[in-house]
């Protein structure tokens, strides 16, 4: 049997194959290292507590919630157009992001 003889165009194609297998593999490392890092991060951060919110909470100033017991229509016509004019929006919750680099 004689040596294979491959063709350009059989060339091209087993260089394209080999090229992405590199890339492949470097994208399945790649998001294998960031899941590591982010299952590293969920360790590392508070767990969440669910369930019902609070009413109130004299330790924690930031709660606003509270059990609402009047009259849905005594509410609804305190909300003039006159008082809806003056009335002023309740302050937006800030909220801190920690960005994860690979330098952390």
């Amino acid at each position: 049997m004689g040596p294979i003889r491959l063709t350009p165009a059989h060339k091209m194609m087993a260089s394209a194959v080999l090229v992405s297998l590199v890339i492949l593999g470097g994208a399945s490392v790649t998001a294998a290292a960031f899941a590591a890092r982010l299952d590293k991060v969920a360790q590392n951060a508070p767990a969440a507590k669910l369930g019902p919110a609070p009413t109130e909470d004299p330790q924690d100033p930031s709660v606003v919630s509270r059990v609402l017991t009047d009259d849905p229509e005594q509410v609804g016509g305190y909300w003039t157009p006159e008082r809806l004019e003056d009335a002023s929006p309740m302050p937006v919750p800030e909220l801190s992001i920690n960005i994860v680099t690979p330098n952390d």
